[in-house]
Order: structure tokens, then C-alpha cells, then sequence
């Protein structure tokens, strides 16, 4: 009972702190630019925006403004992927629906353990701890987004673990290009979260060229366990798209609060 009053009264604290000027006002203005932004380039539907706007309310008073701006930058990619070649996509059956305006569940799945590990850090002792796997989770989800959209370009598809000859699409199958999107999306998040968080995230005072290539790794490598996740799961029908997306993000965040722990 006593650890969990002191939770609370951690957790109490460190919303007070994100409350404060100009945290909370960024992160108001971050979320109004969002859905301002996701609306009009038809980044997300409705239902999509409104999911968006609470994850983003989550992150920005969980941890901080720069972690939601990390998020930001990650919509803006990932939907550039999408729309990248679409009619080609789009004749191969192969396209996001809606024009690639991606819904609710899509946020959740990829938003829903970086917001978590929000939560987490506004009830932890030493929230900034929590900064790396943040940035960690959100770089999986944008090697994953980013090797689907452009590696699905690819014909040279191979399953991940049986190494065979599959078509274009199928959940496991790999390429060339897309191992290489997929490095690209986690450094692009892995590269612009350490600027942003140790220029304005008061006490992210790492060794950040270490905790950049250990973010940088763990994006990708969350990357090929949602392609082993959908080879042996998704394929036989006992794991969603969402649901294997959600497990391999937290998978990059908790790997990397090990490693950065442990080692």
C-alpha cells in the first residue's frame, strides 16, 4: 500500500512538472498542428486524428513535448511512404485503403506502447530513464512502416525464416529494399530524437553516440520480429496485423531498457 501511494505521488509529481510552462503549451500546439496537418494532407481519418490527439495528450505529459514531436515526425514519414508509388501499390492489391488515411486501430498499434511507455515514465522516480526506449519503440514502428511501403516495390521477397521465394506482401516476406527502408526509418527516428532530446530534454545526459547506435539497432532488429511474428503468427491466423505490430514496438522499448541497463 505504501509503494503504491509513493507511485502515485511520483506519478502526481511529474505530471505537475510536464504541466508546467511551456511544456504542456507546446504539446497543445503540437496536437493542434497534428490533426490541423493529419486532416488536411489526409494523413489519418477522423477517427484516426481523435486517437492521435489522445496518444499525443498521453506522450507530451507523460514524458515530454520533444517525445510527441518524435511521433510527429514519424506520421509525416510514414505517410509519405505510404503515398509513395501508391497507384503501383494499388494495382498490386497491395496499397493502404482509404488513400492511405490510416484509422484508429492503426494509431493504437503503432502509438499504443510508445504511449505507454509514457505512462510508465510519468509514474517512474527517474522518468528521463524511459527516453531512450520511447525513442526506441517509435523507431521500430517507422523501419516497419517504412520497409512495408517501400519494400513491397521489391519483387526479390524471401520469407525471413525459410528464406524462400514468396510474393510481394506476404507477412514474413523481406527484400533488399526493405531491409534497407527499414534501416533508413530507424535512424531517421534514432538521428533526430537524440537532437531533439538532448537540446531540450532537461537531464537526457547520455552518451549519446552509444544510446544512437543502440536505438538505431533496436529498430531495426524490432523490425525482422514483426516479420518473424507475422511468418509464424499472422500467416495462421492467431495474430492481427495490429496485434504483431504492438508486440514487436514494445519488444524494441523493453530490449533497449535492458541493454541500455544491463550493459
Amino acid at each position: 500500500m505504501t509503494s503504491l501511494v509513493i507511485t502515485i505521488r511520483i506519478g502526481l509529481n511529474n505530471m505537475l512538472d510536464s504541466l508546467a510552462e511551456p511544456n504542456i503549451v507546446i504539446t497543445l500546439g503540437l496536437i493542434l498542428a497534428l490533426g490541423i496537418i493529419a486532416g488536411a494532407k489526409r494523413f489519418l481519418d477522423t477517427s484516426g486524428i481523435l486517437a492521435a490527439g489522445i496518444i499525443g495528450i498521453i506522450v507530451g505529459i507523460g514524458g515530454h513535448w520533444t517525445w510527441l514531436a518524435i511521433l510527429l515526425i514519424f506520421l509525416v514519414a510514414g505517410s509519405f511512404a505510404t503515398r509513395w508509388s501508391y497507384d503501383e501499390k494499388d494495382a498490386m492489391g497491395l496499397a493502404e485503403a482509404r488513400e492511405g488515411a490510416r484509422n484508429w486501430a492503426n494509431v493504437i498499434a503503432n502509438g499504443g506502447a510508445p504511449a505507454l511507455v509514457s505512462m510508465i515514465a510519468w509514474l517512474s522516480s527517474d522518468s528521463i530513464i524511459w527516453a531512450a526506449p520511447f525513442l526506441a519503440a517509435v523507431a521500430v514502428a517507422s523501419a516497419d512502416t517504412l520497409a512495408s511501403e517501400f519494400g513491397v516495390l521489391d519483387p526479390r521477397v524471401r520469407m525471413i525464416i525459410s528464406g524462400k521465394h514468396v510474393a510481394a506482401g506476404t507477412n514474413g516476406g523481406t527484400s533488399p529494399t526493405g531491409q534497407l527502408a527499414a534501416a533508413a526509418g530507424s535512424l531517421l527516428i534514432s538521428f533526430l530524437g537524440c537532437i531533439l532530446f538532448t537540446t531540450f530534454s532537461v537531464g537526457f545526459d547520455v552518451d549519446i553516440v552509444r544510446v544512437f547506435f543502440v536505438i538505431s539497432l533496436m529498430g531495426w532488429t524490432g523490425c525482422q520480429v514483426d516479420s518473424i511474428l507475422g511468418a509464424i503468427f499472422e500467416n495462421r491466423g492467431l495474430m492481427t496485423k495490429g496485434q504483431v505490430n504492438m508486440v514487436s514496438i514494445a519488444f524494441g522499448a523493453a530490449a533497449t531498457y535492458l541493454f541500455l541497463s544491463l550493459v
